[in-house]
C-alpha cells in the first residue's frame, strides 16, 4: 500500500478544511469515498486523520495508489485506481475443464479488479487439473495488456504430455506374483487392451500412487500378512521418450493362519450375535476382521447400547494368531429427539412416520436401518442420512438429514416390435403432492395398436393412520392379434400395515369392456361387464425405489370376478423379487444379483374373456419377443391367452459409474404359458443398461432369443423410462 502527504511550508499550521475533493475516482463515488474517510469539512486539519482516511480508502481494495495533497483549506485525495479485466479469451481450452473452473468460481470476470494471485491461482488449478488426468508439464501462458486502466488477459493452455508406463517393479514379493501385484493397482504398465475405454489406460497418474500402496498394503493384509509394509512407490520419468516406470519396495513377513476366533463381553446381556466373517484355519483377511467389527457393534446397538465400542485383541504365536473381539457395551442408550432437517416440501410428519424410533425408545441400529431405507424407498427423496447426536450419557438426538428430489416427474417410454410398431408411453407423476406423500399418477400409452389412458391417487397414510386408500379411473384400447379390446372402470381400494415392511390391502372395482375384431368365438362376447374384489399381500423391505441392491419384494393376489356382471372367473397371482449385493475382497458391492418368479392361475367359473387371460413378452416378462406375443392358440391359429404363466429368470448388475448411478446388467428371461398346462415355453438372454435419472430408471435394453419359433414376433432392442427389472 502507498500513500503520500504533500503538506506545503506555509501551511503546516492547523487551520479548518471547506472542501474535500477526489480525483480521477472510477469503481467508487465521491459520496462513498468521503463517507469512508475520518477526516470530515469543515473540520481541523489532522494529520492522524488523514492516515486514518488512507488506510480506510486502501481497505476497499480498489486504489493502487493515493497521494493526498493539500491545497489552501482544500484536501484533495489524487487516486489511481487498480486496473480492472476488461476481456479474458482462453485458448485450448476445453469444455470440461471450462465447465470445472466455473463451478470453483477460477474465471475472472469482466469489471473485476485485476488481481495477480488469482491469475496465479487460476494456472496452479489448472495445471493440477492435468496432472490429476496424468498430462505432464502442462504450461498456461498469460499475456495481459493494460490500456487506459484495462486489463485484456490472453491465457493460452498447453496440455502436458502423458507419461506412458512401461514397467512396474516389485521388490520383496517373495509370495505374491508380479502378476497379482499389477491386477490390484490403477498404475498398470500398457498393454494391447489400453486403447479401449473402462481399462486400464496404461498412463502414470501420480495422484493414485498413494492410494496404489494403500491398496497393496491392504492386499497383503487381506492374504494373511499381518506384518507386511509397502513403502512410498518411487516414479522413475523419462521426458525424453514420455515413459515411466514404477517401483515398489515390500516387506512380507509372516503370513498368519486364524486358530480362534472369540468375542468376549458381559455374560448379563443378551445380544443375538453374528456370524462372523473370520474363520477358523483360514489366513487371517483384514477385511473380514473389519466386518466382524462393524457386525459385532451392530448387534449390541440393536440391544440399545449405541455407544458400544469393539476392540480386537490379536495374539500372534509362529504363523498362527488367536482372535479375541473385546465388547465394552457401555450404557443403554434412548432416544431424545427425533429431529429432522432438509425438507423444505415435504412435511416433517410424513418423515417422521417412516422413521422407526422416536423419544424415549430404546435405541436399535436395526430400526435406525429400516428407518433410512423405508425413507428411501419413498421415492421423493434422494438421500438420507441419519446422525446420532450425544446429549447425555444415555440419551441421544437422531438428526434426520434429507436431501429431496424431484417428486414430479414426467415419464416416458418408447418400444418397437414387428406387431406393435413404435409406441410411446407418457406418464405425469406427482409422488409427493403438497408435501403429504400422497402420490397422483396420468398415465398415457399410445401406439398404433393400443392406448391407455388412466388417472391415479394414492394415500399411502391415511390420517397418518397405518391405512392407506387408493382409487383410480381408466380408459383404454387394445388391437390384439386376435380381438381389438376398449375398456373402461375405475377401482378404489383400502390397505393396512400389518407388519413392518409388509401390507394387507384389498379393493374393489368395475370395468366395462367391448370386444370386436374378433378372430374367434371362443372366450368372446361383444360387451361385458365385470363386478371384482382383490385381496392382496404384499412385502417390501429393498433399500431403494428406483435400483435396490439388497431386499425382497414379495406380493401375492386374489381376484374373484363375479360380485355381479358378466365376467366370473378366480385368478391368482404371485411375483418374488430378490436382490442380493456380491462383495469383493473389502466387502464393497461389485455386483449385484437379481432373481425374479412370476407365476399365475385362472379358475373358471362363468364367463372368461380372452382378455383376461395371460399373454408373455416384453418387459416384466420375457424380453426379446413383442408384447403378448406368447400365447396358446385356437385352431385357426388365433391367440386366445392361457391360464396359467410362469415367468423367472436371474440378472446381475456391476456399476459403470456410481456417482451417475449408471448401472451394466446381464440376464436371461424364461417363461412359460398355457391354456390346460404349461406347454408353451420361451426364452431370451440379453443386456441392459439402466440409469437412474431423476425422471427415474431409463433403460436400453438388447434380448435375443434362446427358444423362439420362426413365427414369434421379436422384439430385439427395447427402451424404456419407469423400469427397471
Amino acid at each position: 500500500m502507498k500513500k503520500i502527504a504533500i503538506l506545503f511550508p506555509s501551511l503546516i499550521l492547523a487551520s479548518n478544511i471547506q472542501t474535500i475533493e477526489f480525483k480521477d475516482l472510477i469503481h467508487l463515488s465521491p459520496l462513498t469515498a468521503k463517507s469512508l474517510i475520518t477526516i470530515r469539512e469543515n473540520e481541523e486539519y489532522d494529520i492522524k486523520k488523514v492516515d486514518e482516511s488512507l488506510k480506510k480508502l486502501f481497505e476497499t481494495g480498489y486504489f493502487q495508489n493515493i497521494i493526498v495533497e493539500k491545497n489552501k483549506n482544500k484536501l484533495i485525495f489524487n487516486c489511481i485506481e487498480k486496473p480492472i479485466i476488461y476481456k479474458i479469451e482462453f485458448h485450448n481450452l476445453s469444455e470440461e475443464l471450462r465447465k470445472t473452473l466455473k463451478e470453483q468460481n477460477l474465471i475472472p470476470k469482466k469489471g473485476e479488479i485485476f488481481k495477480k494471485e488469482r491469475i496465479k491461482t487460476l494456472q496452479e488449478f489448472i495445471k493440477s487439473y492435468y496432472l490429476s488426468k496424468s498430462y505432464f508439464n502442462t504450461i498456461v501462458y498469460v499475456k495481459k495488456q493494460i490500456k487506459n486502466n484495462k486489463v485484456y488477459l490472453d491465457i493460452t493452455i498447453n496440455k502436458g504430455q502423458e507419461l506412458i508406463i512401461t514397467n512396474v517393479n516389485f521388490y520383496g514379493n517373495k509370495s505374491i506374483s508380479k502378476s497379482d501385484l499389477i491386477d490390484e493397482i490403477y498404475n498398470q504398465p500398457r498393454d494391447c487392451f489400453s486403447i479401449f475405454p473402462f481399462v486400464n489406460s496404461g498412463t502414470l497418474n501420480i495422484y493414485k500412487l498413494l492410494s496404489d500402496q494403500q491398496t497393496l498394503q491392504e492386499y497383503y493384509l487381506n492374504l494373511g500378512f499381518m506384518d507386511a509394509k509397502v513403502q512410498t512407490p518411487l516414479a522413475i520419468t523419462d521426458f525424453d521418450n514420455f515413459s515411466a516406470t514404477v517401483d515398489f519396495h515390500i516387506k512380507e513377513g509372516n503370513r498368519y493362519i486364524v486358530k480362534s476366533v472369540n468375542i468376549s463381553y458381559p455374560k448379563n446381556i443378551k445380544v443375538n450375535l453374528p456370524q462372523l466373517e473370520l474363520k477358523v484355519d483360514k489366513y487371517f483377511n483384514i477385511s473380514a476382521l473389519r466386518e466382524d467389527l462393524k457386525n459385532i457393534k451392530h448387534a449390541f446397538q440393536n440391544e440399545g447400547y449405541a455407544y458400544a465400542q469393539v476392540y480386537p485383541k490379536i495374539e500372534k504365536k509362529g504363523n498362527l494368531a488367536y482372535i479375541t473381539y473385546e465388547v465394552i457395551p457401555n450404557h443403554i442408550v434412548y432416544i431424545n429427539n427425533v429431529i429432522i432437517q432438509g425438507n423444505t416440501k415435504t412435511l416433517d410428519r410424513v418423515i417422521r412416520r417412516n422413521i422407526f424410533l422416536a423419544p424415549k425408545d430404546k435405541f436399535s441400529y436395526k430400526n435406525l436401518i429400516d428407518s433410512k431405507n423405508a425413507l428411501q424407498r419413498s421415492g421423493y427423496l434422494e438421500d438420507v442420512k441419519i446422525e446420532q447426536k450425544k446429549v447425555s450419557y444415555n440419551k441421544i438426538d437422531l438428526i434426520v438429514k434429507v436431501k429431496e428430489g424431484l417428486s414430479g416427474s414426467l415419464r416416458a417410454g418408447i418400444s418397437y416390435g414387428s406387431y406393435t410398431k413404435l409406441g410411446f408411453n407418457l406418464a405425469l407423476t406427482e409422488r409427493n403432492v403438497f408435501g403429504s406423500g400422497q402420490s397422483l399418477t396420468i398415465n398415457a400409452n399410445y401406439s398404433n395398436v393400443s392406448s391407455t389412458y388412466s388417472i391415479n391417487l394414492k394415500n399411502p397414510r391415511v390420517f397418518d393412520s397405518l391405512y392407506s386408500l387408493n382409487t383410480s379411473i381408466f380408459k383404454s384400447r387394445f388391437e390384439g392379434i386376435s380381438y381389438t379390446e376398449k375398456k373402461n372402470g375405475f377401482k378404489i381400494g383400502i390397505g393396512k400395515e400389518i407388519l413392518r415392511n409388509t401390507n394387507l390391502d384389498f379393493s374393489y372395482g368395475y370395468t366395462k369392456t367391448h370386444l370386436y375384431n374378433y378372430d374367434t368365438t371362443e372366450y368372446i362376447k361383444p360387451t361385458s361387464t365385470k363386478s371384482y374384489i382383490v385381496t392382496s399381500l404384499s412385502f417390501n423391505n429393498t433399500d431403494n425405489f428406483f435400483f435396490p441392491t439388497t431386499g425382497t419384494i414379495a406380493q401375492s393376489a386374489i381376484e374373484f370376478s363375479g360380485i355381479g356382471g358378466d365376467e366370473k372367473y378366480i385368478k391368482v397371482s404371485a411375483a418374488y423379487k430378490y436382490f442380493y449385493p456380491i462383495k469383493n475382497k473389502t466387502y464393497k458391492t461389485v455386483f449385484v444379483l437379481k432373481y425374479k418368479a412370476l407365476g399365475g392361475v385362472i379358475k373358471k367359473t362363468g364367463y372368461l374373456p380372452i382378455n383376461e387371460k395371460f399373454y408373455l413378452g416384453g418387459m416384466g416378462s420375457v424380453r426379446g419377443f413383442g408384447y403378448y406375443s406368447i400365447s396358446p392358440k385356437d385352431s385357426q391359429g388365433t391367440l386366445i391367452g392361457g391360464k396359467y404363466e410362469f415367468i423367472t429368470g436371474p440378472e446381475i448388475s456391476t456399476p459403470i459409474s456410481l456417482k451417475n448411478r449408471l448401472w451394466l446388467s446381464g440376464f436371461i428371461d424364461y417363461g412359460v404359458v398355457g391354456e390346460n398346462s404349461l406347454n408353451i415355453s420361451r426364452s431370451s438372454y440379453g443386456i441392459a443398461v439402466n440409469w437412474v435419472t431423476p425422471m427415474g430408471p431409463l433403460s436400453f435394453i438388447w434380448a435375443w432369443p434362446i427358444k423362439s419359433k420362426p413365427t414369434d414376433d421379436l422384439q430385439k432392442f427395447e427402451f424404456n423410462i419407469g423400469t427397471s427389472f
